[in-house]
């Protein structure tokens, strides 16, 4: 990175201010990498749930609310780009991905990010930095929860829910990887995309209601955080086991699952996996797996993608910076 460059964009989220105003680009200094990071230049960034509960000021507190309304937050926890500061293990112009600590917030809606050498891996040679962009969270998620905590072997049969978002398109294909059924929920609008993925069987929320039928699952991922254990453990198998990305929602499930056969897992993935993310680089270059990118927006175009007029896209919206 050129010496003379000190300062760099960022889009700053203002949640409590009206229409255009609620998203700002500002000025700020460029990140100065401390011991284990390296400094990237931020070529595409996506845009996840958390940050668009942000921008809608959900589940926030009082406190929080006029904190953020007074300051903003800069949004964004996934990335692709170039390293423009070399650490120990990588070097400057090696292009990676990966994505930052989720306890400690977003920053890479920005043009240069600072972050764990431990957290990014070279990105996969055949993706461009925007389908890599879609890569991180979704996959990190999906291994985490189907392979690590559920286990899941061939035959075995899936549930997902938010099946079309940025985790569940990879929930998806790597349940069918492991060798699952899947059952896939979703809008009437996604089922053709859904098929096409491999999902075994599809089912169109607002007229089937899952919590009806008597179909029994060795694994409910409810990617959408839209169930809990107490409601879903009915449909499960003896042994079967429930995963929810809000597991924060269902603490007493996570707790009394602790005596029961069937389990609901605590899912949270915050640690540097590099390790994870070679794999899944190697899953991509291999081409067991398939980029999804929902839509693409300039960076200063990111309001069409935070309050879109299309909320019928498949996968995860991606910012373009350039």
């Amino acid at each position: 990175m050129s010496s003379l460059q000190s300062t760099m964009t960022v889009m700053v989220l203002y949640p409590e201010r009206e229409g255009n105003e609620r998203i700002a680009f500002e000025k700020r200094s460029v990140p100065q990498p401390e011991k284990g990071e390296v400094l990237v230049r931020v070529r595409a960034a996506g845009i996840g749930g958390q940050d668009k509960r942000i921008f809608a000021a959900e589940e926030l507190g009082w406190r929080t609310k006029r904190r953020r309304s007074e300051r903003g937050v800069i949004s964004g926890y996934e990335f692709s780009g170039i390293v423009a500061t070399g650490g120990s293990r990588f070097n400057e112009g090696d292009e990676v991905y990966g994505y930052t600590n989720f306890r400690k917030g977003g920053v890479t809606h920005a043009e240069f990010v600072c972050v764990s050498e431990r957290m990014i891996s070279y990105k996969p040679e055949r993706l461009t930095h925007v389908e890599t962009a879609t890569v991180p969270t979704g996959c990190m998620t999906s291994l985490k929860a189907l392979q690590e905590l559920a286990g899941v072997t061939e035959r075995q049969r899936v549930l997902l829910s938010g099946a079309t978002g940025g985790v569940g398109i990879y929930a998806v294909q790597i349940a069918k990887m492991l060798g699952a059924h899947v059952t896939a929920q979703g809008r009437s609008w996604h089922e053709h995309e859904l098929l096409r993925l491999g999902v075994d069987s599809f089912i169109e929320y607002t007229r089937e209601e899952v919590l009806h039928s008597d179909e029994l699952f060795d694994v409910i991922f409810d990617v959408a955080g839209i169930w809990n254990f107490d409601d879903m453990a009915p449909h499960l198998t003896s042994r079967g086991t429930f995963i929810t990305t809000h597991p924060e929602r269902d603490r007493f499930g996570i707790v009394s699952s602790y005596f029961t056969a069937k389990k609901s897992k605590y899912l949270f993935v915050a640690h540097g996996r590099s390790d994870v993310l070679e794999n899944i680089t190697a899953l991509f270059d291999s081409e067991l797996l398939e980029p999804i990118v929902g839509s693409v927006s300039p960076f200063y175009d990111a309001l069409d993608e935070f309050d879109p007029e299309d909320r019928k896209i498949v996968g995860r919206r991606v910012l373009l910076i350039e």
